[in-house]
């Protein structure tokens, strides 16, 4: 057996406020999957899993999948885009800082 390549697996999870007043809080779970190429660098690669710990205005939302669904249709309604405030927060989360210190990460554990 020839062990040909490594990848890491890391799970984040980043309590986020969003919106007017930061009125939305949830946690975000991202999972990052970092490896070697083949020319030696190191890749990053972000996947948004899931939301938990969603409040509006300090109330919970509750009832699941169902319950984030309909909060989040009730907002569209009011013109607020959850899908494009969470989208933006993530491209913060993702930034090159969090990329490097992933990689320092690798580098010292693989």
């Amino acid at each position: 057996m020839k062990i040909t390549s490594k990848v890491m697996m890391v799970t984040l999870e980043t309590d986020v406020t969003i919106g007017n007043n930061n009125a939305i809080e949830l946690t975000l779970i991202h999972q990052a999957c970092i490896s070697r190429d083949k020319l030696g660098g190191i890749d990053v690669d972000f996947d948004l899993m899931d939301f938990i710990n969603i409040k509006f205005l300090g109330m919970e939302i509750k009832d699941g999948w169902d319950g984030w669904k309909d909060f989040k249709t009730k907002m569209l309604e009011l013109g607020i885009d959850v899908n494009d405030l969470i989208n933006k927060k993530c491209n913060e989360i993702e930034s090159e800082q969090t990329i490097k210190n992933l990689k320092l990460v690798f580098e010292d554990h693989i």
